[in-house]
Protein backbone atom coordinates (compact mmCIF):
# COMPACT_ATOMS: atom_id res chain seq x y z
CA UNK A 1 0.00 0.00 0.00
CA UNK A 2 1.34 3.60 -0.86
CA UNK A 3 2.89 6.16 2.11
CA UNK A 4 0.61 8.12 3.32
CA UNK A 5 -2.95 6.16 3.63
CA UNK A 6 -4.52 6.85 7.05
CA UNK A 7 -5.88 3.84 9.14
CA UNK A 8 -8.71 4.52 12.21
CA UNK A 9 -7.08 2.30 14.30
CA UNK A 10 -10.43 0.84 16.43
CA UNK A 11 -10.22 1.55 20.43
CA UNK A 12 -11.55 -1.65 21.90
CA UNK A 13 -10.65 -0.89 25.35
CA UNK A 14 -11.76 2.50 25.32
CA UNK A 15 -15.68 1.32 23.70
CA UNK A 16 -15.50 -1.13 26.79
CA UNK A 17 -15.28 2.05 28.77
CA UNK A 18 -17.87 3.46 27.21
CA UNK A 19 -20.41 0.73 26.88
CA UNK A 20 -20.12 1.12 30.69
CA UNK A 21 -21.56 4.58 30.50
CA UNK A 22 -24.77 4.47 32.01
CA UNK A 23 -27.38 6.55 31.15
CA UNK A 24 -27.47 10.06 32.84
CA UNK A 25 -23.97 9.11 32.90
CA UNK A 26 -20.61 11.52 32.07
CA UNK A 27 -17.58 10.67 30.59
CA UNK A 28 -14.63 12.23 30.80
CA UNK A 29 -11.81 11.10 27.99
CA UNK A 30 -8.51 13.12 28.45
CA UNK A 31 -5.04 12.25 25.95
CA UNK A 32 -2.51 14.05 24.27
CA UNK A 33 -2.66 14.75 20.67
CA UNK A 34 -2.12 11.57 18.36
CA UNK A 35 -4.60 9.05 20.21
CA UNK A 36 -7.41 9.58 18.26
CA UNK A 37 -10.04 10.68 20.66
CA UNK A 38 -12.65 12.27 19.02
CA UNK A 39 -12.44 9.57 15.62
CA UNK A 40 -12.77 6.52 18.37
CA UNK A 41 -15.47 8.60 20.39
CA UNK A 42 -17.09 8.97 16.54
CA UNK A 43 -16.90 5.38 16.09
CA UNK A 44 -18.35 4.12 19.29
CA UNK A 45 -21.15 6.12 18.83
CA UNK A 46 -22.20 5.12 15.51
CA UNK A 47 -21.96 1.55 17.08
CA UNK A 48 -24.50 2.48 20.09
CA UNK A 49 -27.43 3.73 17.92
CA UNK A 50 -28.59 6.48 19.73
CA UNK A 51 -28.52 9.75 18.40
CA UNK A 52 -25.43 11.91 19.10
CA UNK A 53 -24.78 15.41 18.88
CA UNK A 54 -21.86 17.57 19.01
CA UNK A 55 -20.21 20.80 20.38
CA UNK A 56 -16.89 21.48 18.71
CA UNK A 57 -14.76 24.32 20.52
CA UNK A 58 -12.08 25.29 18.11
CA UNK A 59 -13.13 28.47 17.44
CA UNK A 60 -14.52 29.32 21.15
CA UNK A 61 -17.89 28.99 22.68
CA UNK A 62 -19.75 31.14 20.65
CA UNK A 63 -19.08 29.60 17.13
CA UNK A 64 -19.14 26.28 19.05
CA UNK A 65 -23.03 26.28 19.78
CA UNK A 66 -24.03 27.88 16.41
CA UNK A 67 -22.51 25.01 14.47
CA UNK A 68 -23.91 23.03 17.03
CA UNK A 69 -27.32 23.88 16.36
CA UNK A 70 -27.00 24.48 12.59
CA UNK A 71 -25.70 20.41 12.30
CA UNK A 72 -29.06 19.86 14.34
CA UNK A 73 -31.26 21.98 12.78
CA UNK A 74 -33.98 21.60 15.42
CA UNK A 75 -33.82 17.79 15.57
CA UNK A 76 -32.92 16.45 18.93
CA UNK A 77 -32.27 19.94 20.51
CA UNK A 78 -34.60 22.40 19.46
CA UNK A 79 -33.92 24.83 22.69
CA UNK A 80 -30.62 25.25 21.56
CA UNK A 81 -31.40 26.41 18.36
CA UNK A 82 -33.93 29.34 19.12
CA UNK A 83 -31.61 30.59 21.96
CA UNK A 84 -28.55 30.23 19.58
CA UNK A 85 -30.89 32.09 17.10
CA UNK A 86 -32.06 35.17 19.32
CA UNK A 87 -28.56 35.78 20.46
CA UNK A 88 -28.90 34.70 24.60
CA UNK A 89 -26.19 34.56 26.48
CA UNK A 90 -23.80 31.43 26.99
CA UNK A 91 -25.73 30.42 30.34
CA UNK A 92 -29.08 30.60 28.54
CA UNK A 93 -27.75 28.29 25.55
CA UNK A 94 -26.33 26.15 28.16
CA UNK A 95 -29.80 25.70 30.38
CA UNK A 96 -32.02 25.48 26.97
CA UNK A 97 -29.60 22.41 25.98
CA UNK A 98 -29.59 20.98 29.37
CA UNK A 99 -33.72 20.80 29.04
CA UNK A 100 -33.44 19.20 25.24
CA UNK A 101 -31.15 16.90 27.31
CA UNK A 102 -33.63 16.11 29.88
CA UNK A 103 -36.50 15.54 27.35
CA UNK A 104 -38.32 11.98 27.84
CA UNK A 105 -36.78 9.12 25.73
CA UNK A 106 -34.27 11.66 23.82
CA UNK A 107 -31.57 9.04 25.14
CA UNK A 108 -29.27 11.68 23.56
CA UNK A 109 -25.25 11.84 23.57
CA UNK A 110 -23.74 15.01 23.38
CA UNK A 111 -20.22 15.02 22.88
CA UNK A 112 -18.28 18.63 23.87
CA UNK A 113 -14.68 18.32 21.78
CA UNK A 114 -11.49 19.75 23.20
CA UNK A 115 -13.36 20.55 26.29
CA UNK A 116 -10.56 21.67 28.57
CA UNK A 117 -10.13 24.64 25.99
CA UNK A 118 -13.36 25.94 26.83
CA UNK A 119 -13.12 25.35 30.39
CA UNK A 120 -10.29 27.69 30.26
CA UNK A 121 -12.67 30.85 29.42
CA UNK A 122 -15.27 31.68 32.51
CA UNK A 123 -18.28 31.58 30.50
CA UNK A 124 -17.15 27.93 28.98
CA UNK A 125 -16.30 26.75 32.34
CA UNK A 126 -19.98 28.03 33.97
CA UNK A 127 -21.17 26.51 30.76
CA UNK A 128 -19.48 22.76 31.30
CA UNK A 129 -20.83 22.85 34.51
CA UNK A 130 -24.72 24.05 34.12
CA UNK A 131 -24.53 20.78 32.42
CA UNK A 132 -22.77 18.49 34.83
CA UNK A 133 -24.07 19.90 38.10
CA UNK A 134 -27.36 19.44 36.51
CA UNK A 135 -30.01 16.54 37.86
CA UNK A 136 -28.75 13.19 36.48
CA UNK A 137 -31.50 12.71 33.08
CA UNK A 138 -31.93 9.76 29.98
CA UNK A 139 -29.14 11.66 27.88
CA UNK A 140 -25.25 10.76 28.28
CA UNK A 141 -22.66 12.91 28.14
CA UNK A 142 -19.00 12.87 27.24
CA UNK A 143 -16.00 15.63 27.16
CA UNK A 144 -13.04 14.97 25.50
CA UNK A 145 -9.90 17.30 26.50
CA UNK A 146 -6.07 16.80 26.78
CA UNK A 147 -5.83 17.98 30.72
CA UNK A 148 -7.08 15.74 33.12
CA UNK A 149 -6.93 18.41 35.86
CA UNK A 150 -9.12 20.71 33.76
CA UNK A 151 -11.82 18.50 33.03
CA UNK A 152 -12.20 17.87 36.33
CA UNK A 153 -12.24 20.96 37.72
CA UNK A 154 -15.04 21.53 35.23
CA UNK A 155 -16.68 18.05 36.46
CA UNK A 156 -16.18 18.61 40.27
CA UNK A 157 -19.35 18.96 41.60
CA UNK A 158 -21.37 16.92 39.03
CA UNK A 159 -24.47 15.13 39.90
CA UNK A 160 -24.26 12.69 36.96
CA UNK A 161 -22.08 9.50 37.69
CA UNK A 162 -18.81 10.03 36.39
CA UNK A 163 -16.44 7.61 34.53
CA UNK A 164 -12.93 8.78 34.16
CA UNK A 165 -10.78 7.16 30.67
CA UNK A 166 -7.30 8.18 30.28
CA UNK A 167 -4.88 7.46 27.69
CA UNK A 168 -4.20 3.89 28.54
CA UNK A 169 -7.90 3.02 26.73
CA UNK A 170 -6.56 4.81 23.51
CA UNK A 171 -3.25 2.99 22.80
CA UNK A 172 -3.04 1.37 19.76
CA UNK A 173 -2.16 -2.30 20.22
CA UNK A 174 0.80 -4.33 18.44
CA UNK A 175 -1.37 -6.35 16.05
CA UNK A 176 -3.18 -2.44 15.08
CA UNK A 177 1.20 -0.99 14.83
CA UNK A 178 1.73 -3.48 12.25
CA UNK A 179 -1.53 -2.30 10.35
CA UNK A 180 -0.59 0.84 10.57
CA UNK A 181 2.97 0.01 9.38
CA UNK A 182 2.03 -2.43 6.26
CA UNK A 183 -0.40 0.38 5.11
CA UNK A 184 2.38 3.17 4.78
CA UNK A 185 4.65 0.57 3.04
CA UNK A 186 7.60 -0.40 6.06
CA UNK A 187 9.11 -3.46 5.76
CA UNK A 188 11.50 -3.21 8.72
CA UNK A 189 11.51 -6.28 11.61
CA UNK A 190 8.41 -6.95 14.20
CA UNK A 191 10.84 -6.23 17.00
CA UNK A 192 11.85 -2.96 15.64
CA UNK A 193 8.37 -1.94 15.56
CA UNK A 194 7.42 -3.12 18.70
CA UNK A 195 9.77 -1.19 20.49
CA UNK A 196 8.53 1.94 18.33
CA UNK A 197 5.10 1.19 19.72
CA UNK A 198 6.74 1.62 23.71
CA UNK A 199 8.69 4.38 22.50
CA UNK A 200 5.51 6.36 21.69
CA UNK A 201 3.41 4.86 24.90
CA UNK A 202 1.25 3.62 22.10
CA UNK A 203 -0.12 7.21 20.22
CA UNK A 204 -0.73 6.35 17.02
CA UNK A 205 -0.02 9.72 15.62
CA UNK A 206 3.01 9.34 17.21
CA UNK A 207 4.37 5.89 15.71
CA UNK A 208 2.45 7.32 12.28
CA UNK A 209 4.96 10.58 12.39
CA UNK A 210 7.73 7.96 13.33
CA UNK A 211 7.30 5.52 10.63
CA UNK A 212 6.94 8.54 7.96
CA UNK A 213 10.43 9.92 9.42
CA UNK A 214 11.96 6.15 8.62
CA UNK A 215 10.61 6.38 4.85
CA UNK A 216 12.55 10.13 4.63
CA UNK A 217 15.04 11.17 7.01
CA UNK A 218 14.60 14.83 6.04
CA UNK A 219 10.95 14.37 8.32
CA UNK A 220 12.49 14.19 11.71
CA UNK A 221 12.35 17.79 12.64
CA UNK A 222 8.57 17.23 11.46
CA UNK A 223 8.30 13.89 14.19
CA UNK A 224 10.11 16.23 17.24
CA UNK A 225 8.02 19.47 15.63
CA UNK A 226 4.81 17.22 16.51
CA UNK A 227 5.51 16.25 19.24
CA UNK A 228 7.13 19.39 21.07
CA UNK A 229 4.00 21.42 19.88
CA UNK A 230 1.08 18.73 19.70
CA UNK A 231 1.83 15.74 21.99
CA UNK A 232 3.10 17.63 25.02
CA UNK A 233 2.57 21.27 23.79
CA UNK A 234 2.30 23.57 27.35
CA UNK A 235 3.52 20.55 29.39
CA UNK A 236 6.72 20.45 28.34
CA UNK A 237 8.54 22.35 31.02
CA UNK A 238 6.73 20.81 33.64
CA UNK A 239 8.14 17.30 32.39
CA UNK A 240 11.47 18.96 32.34
CA UNK A 241 11.01 20.29 35.82
CA UNK A 242 10.38 16.92 37.11
CA UNK A 243 13.13 15.53 35.82
CA UNK A 244 14.95 17.71 38.16
CA UNK A 245 12.86 16.80 41.32
CA UNK A 246 14.13 14.13 43.96
CA UNK A 247 12.03 11.43 43.62
CA UNK A 248 10.45 11.95 47.47
CA UNK A 249 9.28 15.59 46.40
CA UNK A 250 6.97 14.07 43.35
CA UNK A 251 3.64 14.20 43.69
CA UNK A 252 1.81 10.97 43.00
CA UNK A 253 -1.33 12.48 41.77
CA UNK A 254 0.22 14.69 39.91
CA UNK A 255 2.52 12.20 38.22
CA UNK A 256 -0.99 9.96 37.98
CA UNK A 257 -2.67 12.70 36.04
CA UNK A 258 0.53 13.06 33.48
CA UNK A 259 0.21 9.39 33.20
CA UNK A 260 -3.58 9.49 31.98
CA UNK A 261 -2.66 12.04 29.20
CA UNK A 262 -0.13 9.94 28.05
CA UNK A 263 2.46 11.94 28.38
CA UNK A 264 4.19 9.31 31.53
CA UNK A 265 4.90 5.71 31.94
CA UNK A 266 3.66 4.51 35.15
CA UNK A 267 5.75 1.08 36.68
CA UNK A 268 5.07 -1.96 35.99
CA UNK A 269 2.96 -2.63 38.73
CA UNK A 270 0.26 -0.58 36.79
CA UNK A 271 1.29 0.15 32.97
CA UNK A 272 1.86 -3.15 30.93
CA UNK A 273 4.66 -0.74 29.19
CA UNK A 274 6.31 0.29 32.54
CA UNK A 275 9.48 -0.62 34.32
CA UNK A 276 10.82 -0.15 37.99
CA UNK A 277 10.07 3.94 37.75
CA UNK A 278 8.09 6.46 36.61
CA UNK A 279 9.18 7.42 32.74
CA UNK A 280 8.77 9.58 29.83
CA UNK A 281 7.99 8.25 26.61
CA UNK A 282 11.16 7.68 24.92
CA UNK A 283 10.06 9.22 21.76
CA UNK A 284 8.52 12.35 23.75
CA UNK A 285 12.33 12.35 25.87
CA UNK A 286 14.11 12.48 22.76
CA UNK A 287 12.47 15.44 21.49
CA UNK A 288 13.00 17.19 24.37
CA UNK A 289 16.68 16.15 25.33
CA UNK A 290 15.69 14.71 28.39
CA UNK A 291 16.28 11.33 29.99
CA UNK A 292 13.63 8.95 30.25
CA UNK A 293 13.30 7.48 33.70
CA UNK A 294 13.28 10.41 36.00
CA UNK A 295 11.41 9.03 39.28
CA UNK A 296 12.65 7.60 42.37
CA UNK A 297 9.46 6.94 43.25
CA UNK A 298 7.14 4.02 42.94
CA UNK A 299 3.45 3.76 42.43
CA UNK A 300 1.42 2.16 45.31
CA UNK A 301 -1.25 -0.03 43.94
CA UNK A 302 -3.52 0.17 46.66
CA UNK A 303 -3.70 3.49 46.86
CA UNK A 304 -6.51 5.72 45.05
CA UNK A 305 -5.65 8.26 42.70
CA UNK A 306 -6.34 11.64 43.98
CA UNK A 307 -5.49 14.75 41.83
CA UNK A 308 -4.53 18.44 42.22
CA UNK A 309 -4.70 21.03 39.72
CA UNK A 310 -1.29 22.64 39.70
CA UNK A 311 0.00 25.52 37.38
CA UNK A 312 3.66 25.57 36.83
CA UNK A 313 3.93 26.23 33.24
CA UNK A 314 4.62 30.02 32.23
CA UNK A 315 3.33 30.63 29.06
CA UNK A 316 5.15 31.14 25.88
CA UNK A 317 5.00 34.87 24.83
CA UNK A 318 2.64 35.86 22.42
CA UNK A 319 3.35 37.64 18.79
CA UNK A 320 1.24 39.97 17.63
CA UNK A 321 0.69 40.04 13.63
CA UNK A 322 -0.90 43.45 12.35
CA UNK A 323 -2.37 42.57 9.12
CA UNK A 324 -4.52 45.40 8.58
CA UNK A 325 -2.51 47.63 6.77
CA UNK A 326 1.19 47.71 5.77
CA UNK A 327 1.91 44.61 8.21
CA UNK A 328 4.57 44.60 10.87
CA UNK A 329 5.31 41.46 13.42
CA UNK A 330 5.91 42.30 17.21
CA UNK A 331 7.66 39.49 19.00
CA UNK A 332 9.72 39.18 21.68
CA UNK A 333 10.09 43.21 22.38
CA UNK A 334 11.40 43.57 18.66
CA UNK A 335 8.99 44.92 15.87
CA UNK A 336 9.64 43.32 12.54
CA UNK A 337 8.14 45.29 9.53
CA UNK A 338 7.07 42.82 6.70
CA UNK A 339 9.34 44.28 3.91
CA UNK A 340 11.86 42.53 6.01
CA UNK A 341 10.31 39.51 6.13
CA UNK A 342 11.17 37.52 2.62
CA UNK A 343 8.52 37.82 0.19
CA UNK A 344 7.00 34.11 -0.10
CA UNK A 345 7.47 33.73 3.55
CA UNK A 346 5.29 37.05 3.70
CA UNK A 347 2.88 35.83 1.40
CA UNK A 348 2.64 32.15 3.36
CA UNK A 349 2.10 34.29 6.81
CA UNK A 350 -0.69 36.40 5.49
CA UNK A 351 -2.07 32.99 3.96
CA UNK A 352 -2.05 31.35 7.35
CA UNK A 353 -3.85 34.43 8.79
CA UNK A 354 -7.04 33.47 6.34
CA UNK A 355 -7.16 29.88 7.55
CA UNK A 356 -9.38 28.53 10.64
CA UNK A 357 -6.75 27.85 12.87
CA UNK A 358 -4.56 29.49 10.88
CA UNK A 359 -4.08 26.01 9.57
CA UNK A 360 -3.49 24.58 6.29
CA UNK A 361 -2.77 21.12 4.60
CA UNK A 362 0.51 21.47 2.50
CA UNK A 363 -1.45 21.18 -0.63
CA UNK A 364 -3.68 23.96 0.26
CA UNK A 365 -0.50 26.42 0.89
CA UNK A 366 1.28 25.24 -2.07
CA UNK A 367 -1.80 25.45 -4.23
CA UNK A 368 -2.14 29.08 -3.48
CA UNK A 369 1.00 30.67 -3.16
CA UNK A 370 2.80 28.32 -6.33
CA UNK A 371 -0.06 27.17 -8.42
CA UNK A 372 2.04 26.41 -11.40
CA UNK A 373 5.01 24.53 -9.66
CA UNK A 374 4.95 21.10 -9.97
CA UNK A 375 4.50 19.15 -6.60
CA UNK A 376 8.37 18.31 -5.59
CA UNK A 377 9.29 22.10 -6.41
CA UNK A 378 6.01 23.69 -4.64
CA UNK A 379 6.98 21.22 -1.66
CA UNK A 380 10.67 22.30 -1.86
CA UNK A 381 9.40 26.51 -1.78
CA UNK A 382 7.13 25.68 1.08
CA UNK A 383 10.34 24.25 2.91
CA UNK A 384 11.87 27.38 2.45
CA UNK A 385 9.10 29.84 2.89
CA UNK A 386 9.06 27.83 6.46
CA UNK A 387 12.23 28.26 6.97
CA UNK A 388 12.93 31.96 6.51
CA UNK A 389 9.52 32.63 8.26
CA UNK A 390 10.69 31.08 11.66
CA UNK A 391 14.18 33.24 11.60
CA UNK A 392 12.46 36.51 10.88
CA UNK A 393 10.02 35.90 13.92
CA UNK A 394 11.39 33.35 16.40
CA UNK A 395 15.13 34.72 17.24
CA UNK A 396 16.25 31.56 19.21
CA UNK A 397 15.63 29.57 16.16
CA UNK A 398 18.93 29.55 14.88
CA UNK A 399 20.42 28.50 18.36
CA UNK A 400 17.96 25.47 18.75
CA UNK A 401 18.78 21.39 18.80
CA UNK A 402 19.32 20.42 14.54
CA UNK A 403 15.50 19.53 14.02
CA UNK A 404 14.18 21.60 16.85
CA UNK A 405 10.72 23.30 16.72
CA UNK A 406 10.17 26.88 17.10
CA UNK A 407 6.88 27.84 19.00
CA UNK A 408 5.48 29.55 16.65
CA UNK A 409 5.32 28.14 13.32
CA UNK A 410 3.85 24.33 13.44
CA UNK A 411 4.84 21.99 10.45
CA UNK A 412 4.06 18.69 11.19
CA UNK A 413 3.28 15.80 8.64
CA UNK A 414 0.79 17.22 5.87
CA UNK A 415 0.09 20.42 7.80
CA UNK A 416 1.77 23.74 8.22
CA UNK A 417 0.32 26.51 10.81
CA UNK A 418 0.99 29.49 13.42
CA UNK A 419 -0.05 27.86 16.75
CA UNK A 420 -3.35 29.70 17.56
CA UNK A 421 -2.44 30.08 21.21
CA UNK A 422 0.57 31.54 20.69
CA UNK A 423 0.11 34.01 17.31
CA UNK A 424 -2.42 36.53 17.30
CA UNK A 425 -3.44 38.08 13.85
CA UNK A 426 -5.52 41.63 14.15
CA UNK A 427 -7.33 40.67 10.91
CA UNK A 428 -8.80 37.48 13.33
CA UNK A 429 -9.47 39.84 15.94
CA UNK A 430 -11.66 42.02 13.99
CA UNK A 431 -13.25 38.67 12.59
CA UNK A 432 -14.44 37.20 16.06
CA UNK A 433 -15.44 40.79 17.21
CA UNK A 434 -17.66 41.42 14.60
CA UNK A 435 -19.36 38.21 14.88
CA UNK A 436 -20.15 39.12 18.46
CA UNK A 437 -21.42 42.71 17.47
CA UNK A 438 -22.63 41.84 14.69
CA UNK A 439 -26.68 43.14 15.73
CA UNK A 440 -26.49 46.24 17.81
CA UNK A 441 -22.66 47.18 18.90
CA UNK A 442 -22.34 49.55 21.66
CA UNK A 443 -20.88 52.73 20.53
CA UNK A 444 -17.42 52.10 22.55
CA UNK A 445 -17.12 48.72 20.52
CA UNK A 446 -17.68 50.51 17.48
CA UNK A 447 -15.20 53.18 18.35
CA UNK A 448 -12.69 50.54 19.10
CA UNK A 449 -12.77 48.48 15.75
CA UNK A 450 -12.31 51.59 14.11
CA UNK A 451 -9.75 52.54 16.15
CA UNK A 452 -7.70 49.58 15.62
CA UNK A 453 -8.44 49.18 11.47
CA UNK A 454 -5.28 50.81 10.11
CA UNK A 455 -6.25 49.39 6.64
CA UNK A 456 -7.19 46.63 4.20
CA UNK A 457 -6.00 43.06 4.44
CA UNK A 458 -3.03 41.95 2.56
CA UNK A 459 -1.53 45.42 1.81
CA UNK A 460 1.07 43.35 0.41
CA UNK A 461 -0.41 41.18 -1.81
CA UNK A 462 -3.66 43.29 -3.30
CA UNK A 463 -3.91 40.94 -6.37
CA UNK A 464 -4.14 37.55 -4.82
CA UNK A 465 -7.21 36.02 -5.25
CA UNK A 466 -7.58 34.43 -1.93
CA UNK A 467 -6.43 37.81 -0.26
CA UNK A 468 -9.55 39.72 -2.05
CA UNK A 469 -11.86 36.95 -0.65
CA UNK A 470 -10.62 37.62 2.57
CA UNK A 471 -10.54 41.23 2.54
CA UNK A 472 -13.73 41.65 1.16
CA UNK A 473 -15.27 39.26 3.66
CA UNK A 474 -13.70 41.58 6.77
CA UNK A 475 -14.75 44.90 4.75
CA UNK A 476 -18.05 44.10 4.36
CA UNK A 477 -18.44 43.00 7.56
CA UNK A 478 -17.43 45.81 9.01
CA UNK A 479 -19.11 48.06 6.66
CA UNK A 480 -22.39 46.38 7.65
CA UNK A 481 -21.84 47.02 11.33
CA UNK A 482 -20.95 50.55 10.50
CA UNK A 483 -24.21 51.12 8.16
CA UNK A 484 -26.53 50.05 10.72
CA UNK A 485 -24.84 52.56 13.72
CA UNK A 486 -25.50 55.30 11.07
CA UNK A 487 -28.90 54.51 10.41
CA UNK A 488 -29.45 54.16 13.96
CA UNK A 489 -27.63 57.89 14.69
CA UNK A 490 -29.75 59.41 12.02
CA UNK A 491 -33.03 58.16 13.38
CA UNK A 492 -31.79 59.52 16.93
CA UNK A 493 -31.01 62.84 15.54
CA UNK A 494 -27.31 62.51 16.05
CA UNK A 495 -25.76 63.88 12.91
CA UNK A 496 -22.63 64.55 14.21
CA UNK A 497 -21.79 60.63 14.82
CA UNK A 498 -23.71 59.47 11.96
CA UNK A 499 -21.39 62.15 9.60
CA UNK A 500 -18.26 60.72 11.63
CA UNK A 501 -19.28 56.86 11.08
CA UNK A 502 -20.20 57.83 7.01
CA UNK A 503 -17.02 59.25 6.64
CA UNK A 504 -14.93 56.47 8.22
CA UNK A 505 -17.01 54.31 6.61
CA UNK A 506 -16.06 56.05 3.28
CA UNK A 507 -12.35 55.64 3.89
CA UNK A 508 -12.19 52.07 4.14
CA UNK A 509 -14.13 51.21 0.70
CA UNK A 510 -13.29 54.99 -1.06
CA UNK A 511 -14.92 53.00 -4.28
CA UNK A 512 -18.47 52.34 -2.27
CA UNK A 513 -21.15 54.45 -4.16
CA UNK A 514 -23.38 53.78 -1.71
CA UNK A 515 -21.58 54.99 1.18
CA UNK A 516 -20.63 58.42 -0.35
CA UNK A 517 -24.10 58.89 -1.35
CA UNK A 518 -25.18 58.49 1.96
CA UNK A 519 -22.26 60.52 3.48
CA UNK A 520 -23.51 63.15 1.06
CA UNK A 521 -26.97 63.12 1.64
CA UNK A 522 -26.14 63.57 5.68
CA UNK A 523 -24.32 66.77 5.26
CA UNK A 524 -26.81 67.99 3.24
CA UNK A 525 -29.06 67.71 5.99
CA UNK A 526 -27.24 69.04 8.25
CA UNK A 527 -26.56 72.08 6.48
CA UNK A 528 -22.61 71.45 5.23
CA UNK A 529 -23.31 72.30 1.98
CA UNK A 530 -19.88 72.34 0.41
CA UNK A 531 -18.53 69.14 1.56
CA UNK A 532 -22.31 67.11 0.99
CA UNK A 533 -21.72 68.74 -2.98
CA UNK A 534 -18.07 67.19 -2.20
CA UNK A 535 -18.76 63.95 -1.36
CA UNK A 536 -22.00 63.41 -4.02
CA UNK A 537 -19.88 64.47 -6.65
CA UNK A 538 -17.19 61.51 -5.66
CA UNK A 539 -20.83 59.26 -5.56
CA UNK A 540 -21.72 60.28 -8.70
CA UNK A 541 -18.22 59.48 -10.13
CA UNK A 542 -18.05 55.93 -8.45
CA UNK A 543 -21.50 55.11 -9.67
CA UNK A 544 -21.16 55.90 -12.89
CA UNK A 545 -17.90 54.16 -13.26
CA UNK A 546 -19.83 51.36 -12.04
CA UNK A 547 -22.37 51.84 -14.46
CA UNK A 548 -24.90 52.63 -12.24
CA UNK A 549 -27.36 55.13 -12.64
CA UNK A 550 -26.91 57.63 -10.04
CA UNK A 551 -30.47 58.96 -7.89
CA UNK A 552 -31.49 62.72 -10.02
CA UNK A 553 -31.61 63.85 -6.07
CA UNK A 554 -27.93 62.50 -5.89
CA UNK A 555 -26.66 64.47 -9.41
CA UNK A 556 -28.64 67.64 -8.37
CA UNK A 557 -26.68 68.00 -5.06
CA UNK A 558 -23.15 67.57 -6.64
CA UNK A 559 -24.29 70.27 -9.26
CA UNK A 560 -25.44 72.50 -6.94
CA UNK A 561 -23.70 76.11 -6.73
CA UNK A 562 -21.63 77.36 -3.96
CA UNK A 563 -23.08 79.46 -2.04
CA UNK A 564 -21.87 83.36 -2.58
CA UNK A 565 -20.56 83.62 0.62
CA UNK A 566 -18.45 80.08 1.02
CA UNK A 567 -17.37 81.67 -3.28
CA UNK A 568 -16.16 85.60 -1.77
CA UNK A 569 -14.31 83.47 1.08
CA UNK A 570 -12.87 81.10 -1.60
CA UNK A 571 -11.45 84.06 -3.63
CA UNK A 572 -9.99 86.50 -0.65
CA UNK A 573 -8.47 83.68 0.37
CA UNK A 574 -6.58 82.66 -3.41
CA UNK A 575 -5.81 86.47 -3.16
CA UNK A 576 -3.67 86.61 -0.21
CA UNK A 577 -1.62 83.53 -2.07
Amino acid sequence: MRKGVRISAERPRLERELDRLEVGGLAMIAGSAGYGKSSSVASWSTRSGSPTRWIRAARGLADALVLAADEDAGAWLPRLSRAVRRGQPHLACATALSVDLAMPHAELTLVIDDADAIATDPDGLAFLRLIAERGPDTSRVILIGRHSATLRLATARSKRGVLEIGAQALRISPQQTRQIAEARGWSGTPTRLEEARRAAAGNGGMLAAWLARESDVSMQGDLNDFIRRDVVAGSAPLLRRLTQVDGDNADTSLLQSLWGEGLLIAPASHDELGGDLWSIPEMIATALNLPCAVFGQTASPNEPPTYVVQRLLQAEECVQIHDLGPLYVEANGRTIAGSSIRPRSLALLIYLGTRPRHTATREEAIDALWPDADPQAGLNSLNQAIYHLRRAIDPDYESAPEGGATPYIRHEAEVVSMNPELVRFDSARLSARLNKIRVRPRAEELEDLLDNYHGPFGAELPFEPWVERYRSTLEVGLLAVIERAVATAHAAGDYDRAINLAARASRIDPEDGGLLESLAMLLAEDGAMTSARRAAKRAVKVLREMEITPPEELIKLSERPIAKATRVLSERTRDLH
